[in-house]
């Protein structure tokens, strides 16, 4: 349900958006890619089950050089502390694209059919509701 949602959303926004909506500033363009879900109580042994799939995952993301930074958030203080946030930011939206698009051949490439079966199943079994959102980093604003 992750790879499907994921994918339908990267169509719908490579439709929305285009490099030539954007007036890029140098080489300072980069675009960032939030996905934020809820979660449902994820306990005992699925917890750690659960930590070890984001840590499997984050080693195939954080491996591919299309990616310049990655993180996997977790509620830490607010109001709503079912919140996991996955963020990666990129270079260019061509960058983005065509990291998404190769993603599930880059995890089937790391890991058995096996353990991608038991990871969806626990992401399936406690990730609800999710959002996506690209943004545009602003020029000249980064430390």
């Amino acid at each position: 349900m992750f790879k499907l949602s994921l994918t339908a959303f990267l169509f719908a926004a490579l439709f929305f958006f285009s490099t030539s909506s954007f007036a890029q500033d140098g080489n300072d363009f980069h675009v960032v890619h939030v996905q934020t879900f809820k979660m449902h109580g994820v306990m005992g042994d699925d917890a750690e089950a659960f930590s070890e799939t984001l840590k499997r995952q984050a080693s195939v993301i954080n491996s591919d050089a299309r990616v310049l930074r990655s993180y996997v958030l977790r509620h830490y203080w607010g109001a709503d502390s079912r919140d996991l946030v996955l963020i990666a930011e990129f270079a260019s939206e061509e960058d983005l694209f065509s990291f998404f698009n190769d993603l599930n051949a880059l995890f089937e490439k790391a890991f058995s059919k096996e353990q991608i079966d038991a990871d969806n199943a626990l992401w399936n079994k406690y990730v609800g509701q999710h959002s996506d959102e690209i943004y545009r980093v602003v020029s000249d604003t980064r430390k």
